[in-house]
């Protein structure tokens, strides 16, 4: 198994959304974490999914959404 310093490499790829900012704040600034959205079984962008069968406009689905007062 090979294991680099992520400080001296020059692009590092995590399969996690979350979890691993906490471990870059010391050496990745924020402006430099770029987000993707890759296949596999679940996507942040939640209107990607296919739902069909719920009541619309609902948020964060539609963004024309609107809270009752």
């Amino acid at each position: 198994m090979l294991v680099a310093d992520p400080a001296q490499v020059r692009t590092l790829a995590v399969t996690s959304r979350g979890h691993f900012r906490a471990a870059c704040d010391d050496f990745a600034p924020r402006e430099c974490i770029i987000a993707v959205d890759g296949p596999g079984p679940m996507t942040p962008n939640l209107r990607l999914l296919p739902l069909r069968r719920i009541p619309r406009p609902v948020f964060p689905f539609d963004p024309e959404t609107v809270w009752p007062r």
